[in-house]
């Protein structure tokens, strides 16, 4: 897991996220670094359903990316909280805000999350959703992969619950993913909030009939 931090800055709660900076290709044994026109592409971006990204603070080894900080955490933090009740119309809320984030989104310079799942849907004090993590896919994939190394660790496989098939049986998928990809993960995460139970839980098949 990468490293975390909450800090005030002029007032203003955000959310520094420590992570590699520098990337090897197995390709090509080459590094590449962030790309700073790329990094003002995504301080370009506003909605009122995306996060915020302030930019990076950059560092031979490492970087902290500065983002909006959500204090009522990630939507899978929710989810497995039984203290929040859920009726329905929250429940609609939640995926209609996860709709408006994500066409914005595919509208963009970026075109696709590549990584989308319940623990980057972060909820603001408001209960308003908003999509995480988006942007710099190489980066954050190969913090992950760090992180979770060894393809025995449970941490390691639960990734890729959320990805496409088609993305799973390519040797090298596109490390920005693809909108269909993106799509795939959306009804994941509706499967989610239906049920209350992580992906692919069929314990209670009546939630999920038509009525």
């Amino acid at each position: 897991m990468p490293l975390t931090h909450r800090v005030i800055v002029k007032a203003f709660k955000i959310f520094v996220k420590e992570m590699l900076k520098i990337l090897w290709s197995r390709k090509t044994g080459k590094s590449h670094e962030i790309d700073t026109a790329y990094n003002t592409t995504l301080k370009d971006l506003h909605h009122d359903h995306l996060v915020r990204f302030y930019g990076a603070c950059i560092e031979p080894n490492y970087c902290w990316l500065l983002t909006e900080y959500c204090p009522k955490g990630s939507l899978q933090d929710i989810l497995e909280n039984d203290q929040f009740k859920l009726d329905w119309m929250f429940r609609y809320s939640l995926m209609h805000d996860m709709v408006k984030g994500m066409c914005y989104l595919h509208n963009s310079e970026l075109r696709s999350h590549g990584g989308l799942k319940s623990s980057n849907c972060v909820v603001d004090s408001r209960f308003v959703l908003k999509i995480a993590d988006f942007g710099l896919r190489s980066l954050r994939n190969n913090h992950t992969n760090e992180s979770n190394s060894g393809s025995d660790s449970y941490a390691y496989w639960k990734e890729f619950l959320w990805t496409a098939p088609e993305l799973l049986r390519i040797r090298d998928p596109p490390p920005e993913g693809t909108q269909k990809g993106d799509v795939y993960s959306f009804a994941i995460i509706v499967h989610e909030i239906v049920t209350r139970q992580g992906p692919f839980y069929l314990g209670n098949v009546e939630l999920l009939s038509p009525k």
